[in-house]
Formats: C-alpha cells, structure tokens, sequence
C-alpha cells in the first residue's frame, strides 16, 4: 500500500495512503475520545468527522489531549 509523508506534533513519519482520523489515532495508540483536540493544518477536526476525515500527503497534524484536574 503506498504511503504519504505527514507530520504529527511536530515530527515527521509516514501513514497508510487513505488514512482516516480515527485510524491515525489507532497507529498513533491514541484513544479515541471526544475530549481531544485534533487539528489538521490547523483546522479544527469535529469528533464526529473523524471516521470520515482523511489525511493528506503534506498535512500537519496536532492532536492534543485534554487533561482536567487538580
């Protein structure tokens, strides 16, 4: 399967061609949650677009998981 070149939080590495959000989280072993913060060339990617996003060649991805407490 032919790969493209991305980088996520800041460093470079290489995914599935047709890769979507949810399964970039899966390769990153990240959970999916709806409390994270997933952008995309900093756009904002809803929760519920995850399954339905797919990732570019080129793109710049941020996921940041949001932590609460005290």
């Amino acid at each position: 399967m032919p790969e493209i070149k991305i980088v996520a939080n800041g460093l470079e590495t290489r995914i599935p061609y047709g890769t979507t959000v949810v399964k970039f989280l899966d390769i990153m072993k990240e959970p999916v949650r709806p409390d994270m913060i997933v952008e995309i060339n900093r756009r904002f990617i809803h929760f519920k677009e995850y399954s339905i996003t797919t990732i570019n060649d080129g793109d710049n991805i941020e996921v940041i998981g949001l932590d609460f407490g005290g």
